[in-house]
Order: C-alpha cells, then sequence, then structure tokens
C-alpha cells in the first residue's frame, strides 16, 4: 500500500467528545451528529469545554461532584487535565477506594462499556477459590466494662488540653457526644470503640490515672479491633484516626521498628479510603452525599496528620517514606484557630523533602540545605513542637553529613540554636508532666550534634545541655533516661580524651615531653570522688568513635 494510503487510513482523534459519547465512554469522531449517536440512535450534542469547567467548579464548591444518570469515567482532556489518568473509584457504602485499573473495579467498567441494565457492584468477585469461609468478629473485650463513663470523660478533658492542640484530627464535640452514647445503651460500633480506647490510652499515659496494667489492655484492645479480620476488611475514616493514636502511643512508649511499622500500616489505610484524592478524581458509583464542610476539613485534616506523623517517624529511623503527596496541599484551617497548632506542625514537615531525602547528589544536597534553612526559620507556638522542629533540623544535619557536606557557620548557627530553643521547651514540658516522645531523645541528640560540630561555640554550649539531660533523667528515672545519661557521659570523656592525647602529641613535638610546658594547665587534675563535671572528670575506657556513635540506634 503506498504511504498516501496508509495516512489517509490514519485515526483521526476528534477534539472533543460530545455529550453521550463521554457518558457512554465511546469513541466519538466529533461530527454533528456523530456515527456513534447516529447508530443508537442518541440526541448528540456538545457541551463547551469552558463551560463544562465551570460547572465542576461550581459542583465542588457547592460539596458534590457533577452527577449523571450513570457513572462519569470519561478522561477526555476536556475533563480535568490535572488528574484525568488517576482517577479511581470511592464506594460509598465501605469508604473503599480503589483504582480505576484495578481488577476490583473492572467489571463495573465492563457493565457500563456493554450497557447493562443493571451494572455489577464494586466487589472482588472470583479474587480467590473461595474454599474457606471468611472467620467472624474475635473482639470479645468491651471497655465501657472496664471505665466509668465519669473517668472517661475526664480522660477526654486530657486528651482535649495536651494531645488535640497538636493533632488535631479528631471533632472534639462530637467525640464527646458519641461517647456519651456508647456508655449509655447506644453503641457506635467497632470502629469508634478502637477511637475511643486510643484517646484514652494516650489521656491516661500522659495522665497517669488508670494505671499501666488497665491502661495497657485498653491499648491492647484498641490493637486487637484495628487488626481483627472482621473490622479491617471494611477500612473507614474511624479507623484511620485510631491508626493515628496508636501509632502516636506506640511512637511514645516503644521502639522505633515498631513505630514505623504502625506509621506505615496507617498510611495504607489512609490510600485505601482515599482521603488523599482530591474530589475532582474519585468517582462516586450511583449517588452519594460528601457531607458537610467542616465534616470534609476534619476527613482531609487526618490524612495530613497521618502523614506529618508517618514522615516524622520515617526521616528519624531513617527508613522510606510512603509519599502520598498530601504535603503538596495547603494544610487545613478551621474558623476557631485558637489552641489548633497542626498547621504549624504541617508547615514543618511539608518543609521537608520527602522525595529526595536519599539522594546523595550535588543537587540533592542543596535541597538538603534549603530545607534545613527553612525548617530552622518556621515560628512555632507550643513548645512540643520547637522539640519537632528540632528533631527535623538534627535530621537534615545527620544527612548533610553523610554526604560530606562542608557546613558555613550560618548553617551550623542554625543547628545549635534549634538546640538551645529545644532545651528550654523540654524543661517547660517536663514541668507540666507531658512526657512526649522526644522530651528525653531530642535533648540527647543534641548532646551528640554538639560533640561532632566540635568548635568552640558548639562546646561551650555542651555543659548546660548535659544539664538538662541530667535533670530530665532524674525527673523520669527510667531505663531508658539513665541509659541515655551515661550514654552522653561516655561521649564526653571518650572526645577529652581523644583532644588530650593529641595535646600530648603537640607537646612531645615541642621537646616539652608528657608533662606541660607552661603554668596554663588546660586540664587541672581533679580528685577521683569529685562531682561529675564534663569538662574534668578523670578518663576511664577505650576510644570510642564518635561519628559511629552518633548514628547508633540506641533503642535496639
Amino acid at each position: 500500500m503506498s504511504s498516501q494510503t496508509l495516512a489517509g487510513q490514519e485515526r483521526q482523534r476528534s477534539r472533543q467528545a460530545c455529550v453521550p459519547c463521554r457518558q457512554r465512554k465511546r469513541k466519538c469522531d466529533g461530527s454533528l451528529p456523530c456515527n456513534t449517536c447516529s447508530g443508537y440512535g442518541y440526541d448528540c450534542e456538545y457541551q463547551d469545554v469552558a463551560q463544562q469547567r465551570s460547572s465542576k467548579r461550581r459542583a465542588t464548591s457547592e460539596g458534590s461532584l457533577p452527577q449523571t444518570k450513570s457513572v462519569r469515567l470519561s478522561t477526555e482532556p476536556g475533563d480535568n487535565p490535572a488528574v484525568p489518568s488517576q482517577q479511581g473509584i470511592l464506594e460509598p457504602s465501605k469508604q473503599r477506594y480503589v483504582g480505576r485499573q484495578s481488577s476490583v473495579a473492572f467489571p463495573l467498567f465492563v457493565g457500563l462499556d456493554v450497557q447493562a441494565a443493571d451494572p455489577p457492584r464494586l466487589h472482588s468477585f472470583a479474587y480467590n477459590a473461595g474454599i474457606r469461609r471468611e472467620p467472624e468478629c474475635a473482639v470479645n473485650f468491651q471497655v465501657v466494662n472496664h471505665v466509668s463513663w465519669d473517668t472517661v470523660k475526664s480522660l477526654i478533658e486530657v486528651y482535649i488540653s495536651t494531645i488535640h492542640p497538636v493533632f488535631k484530627f479528631l471533632d472534639g464535640d462530637r467525640l464527646y457526644n458519641q461517647g456519651d452514647d456508647h456508655w449509655h445503651g447506644k453503641p457506635q460500633g467497632s470502629s469508634f470503640e478502637a477511637v475511643i480506647s486510643g484517646v484514652i490510652g494516650l489521656a491516661s499515659l500522659f495522665k497517669g490515672t488508670l494505671g499501666q496494667e488497665i491502661e495497657m489492655r485498653i491499648v491492647r484492645h484498641a490493637k486487637d479491633i484495628l487488626e481483627d479480620y472482621y473490622v479491617a476488611r471494611s477500612p473507614s475514616i474511624e479507623q484511620v484516626a485510631a491508626w493515628i493514636l496508636r501509632t502516636i502511643y506506640v511512637r511514645t512508649t516503644s521502639r522505633p521498628h515498631i513505630a514505623w511499622l504502625c506509621s506505615c500500616t496507617m498510611m495504607h489505610l489512609v490510600e485505601a479510603t482515599g482521603i488523599q484524592h482530591e474530589p475532582g478524581s474519585i468517582v462516586l458509583p450511583g449517588t452519594g452525599t460528601s457531607g458537610s464542610s467542616s465534616q470534609q476539613g476534619y476527613v482531609k485534616r487526618i490524612g495530613q496528620v497521618a502523614e506529618c506523623l508517618h514522615v516524622l517517624i520515617a526521616y528519624d529511623y531513617g527508613r522510606s517514606v510512603m509519599d502520598l503527596s498530601l504535603h503538596t496541599q495547603e494544610p487545613v484551617c478551621f474558623s476557631t484557630p485558637e489552641n489548633d497548632f497542626t498547621p504549624q506542625l504541617c508547615q514543618l514537615v511539608q518543609a521537608m523533602p520527602v522525595s529526595n531525602m536519599t539522594r546523595d547528589s550535588v543537587v540533592g544536597s542543596q535541597l538538603l540545605v534549603l530545607a534545613l534553612e527553612k525548617v530552622a526559620s518556621i515560628h512555632v507556638d507550643h513548645d512540643f513542637l520547637m522539640l519537632v522542629r528540632t528533631d527535623l533540623v538534627f535530621c537534615l544535619y545527620r544527612r548533610l553529613r553523610l554526604v560530606n557536606f562542608r557546613f558555613q557557620h550560618e548553617q551550623l548557627d542554625q543547628v545549635i540554636g534549634s538546640g538551645m530553643a529545644a532545651l528550654e521547651a523540654a524543661h517547660r514540658l517536663l514541668d507540666h508532666g507531658q512526657p512526649w516522645w522526644n522530651v528525653l531523645g531530642t535533648v540527647f541528640q543534641f548532646v551528640c550534634v554538639l560533640l561532632v560540630i566540635d568548635t568552640p561555640v558548639s562546646l561551650t554550649k555542651l555543659p548546660e545541655s548535659t544539664k538538662v539531660l541530667e535533670v530530665i533523667a532524674d525527673r523520669l528515672n527510667t531505663h531508658l533516661a539513665n541509659e541515655a545519661l551515661t550514654t552522653a557521659r561516655k561521649l564526653i570523656r571518650a572526645s577529652m580524651d581523644k583532644k588530650r592525647k593529641g595535646l600530648m602529641c603537640l607537646e612531645r613535638a615541642l621537646g616539652g615531653g608528657s608533662e606541660l610546658a607552661t603554668d596554663n594547665s588546660a586540664y587541672p587534675s581533679v580528685l577521683a570522688d569529685a562531682p561529675f563535671d564534663p569538662f574534668s572528670q578523670p578518663l576511664q575506657g577505650p576510644l570510642i568513635d564518635l561519628d559511629f556513635l552518633l548514628d547508633m540506634d540506641l533503642m535496639h
């Protein structure tokens, strides 16, 4: 065949499809009437592209998606140029989100394509052979039988006053009303039971009301609900909220690996419920309501808080980050901003280069430097967020050290300045009896950072930081606190030993022997039974590699 014939047989794609072809996802030749409408007897008409976008904006601002008699599945250029190929399906009854390319959604699309009168529902048809029945719910514990409503009310107040301001993702009034119904004969379901158990556990952790045994039993109860097969097969927004509460509790009381696993499960559930997607990129089978704007704000806030928590844990532990692009969205701000510091938390985390955290190129180093400067300059109004800001600065500092970045004095001043602000914040949180996870860890890491920076400016801050660490260890009097203080003292002594050996080498080079050649002794002798002084304590033990210990995980 000639090239002219081939060219004439090439498929000519129309620039715009008619309305019936859009609704039925059929090919349209762009004529009026088109061949498809002529063949099926449809009323062929075209809608202006600008008109379509305007109607979509109006529908979104009114709190609902544009609805037609059939599901909108069009991916023509005029629909949504930002995310047309990323559309997925959200089943309102189960709050279950699936990608439109999935095997679960395909039968529904086939039914719509063949114009079935009753298209298949969104269901996992033939997902397995079905040779075993699915287990029933195995959770028997009921929190209402072990904690009185009066106690729960007081614990909700503790939660609202301490944890809620920095992780504000629950509606306090709704939480109280649901709890009142749940304790007075109107059960609110297993997912709410997991949420209220998480609130009780965290409030008890900060207040010590229930005692450790009852508190841990209620926390395990929430875990049993969230990991139960029957409950987990129908994801919900309440389950995401319950996983956030559990992740905060685990981060405050357990090991980094367990906290990271919990945060990953939490993020997978965010993806499963479709919180990370904008309304315009979601298809709703049938008709459904999107809820009030206030409720939509809390749903979006849940996703943002979950990602902030996940990024904090992953960055600190050096693990991978699940990037659902929630950090690119503007933080949700409610109409009553008082005692709501969550937007500041989102601002801190959004400054972190999530997608480039493992890069070691020059470009990656520049991104880390810019992030360090930005995070250090963000103003926060809560002591816990001051510690979070310092933690993120230290995370960026450690990563830059790994690529042998040559720090400028201004950058080191930002690192030290963040650490000094954290000392005061940790002291205040301890005075208020709020045992956030970084009250101890941030101060300990600051001691390590000062030793590694090893400049006259950093070393002058070492006595004060060590003193605060001693106070915290004395007040907490826990194994981890005492272990951190002991390790910090060993690192300081090792640094002194290293400097003394260098000084001895310089003295031998001058021919002065092992004794000091001048009367201005840099290290006067001290008695063995004298109180600990980081600059005068006698040296014991072998030399420690500071760079190695700085990257150690002391929780293992």
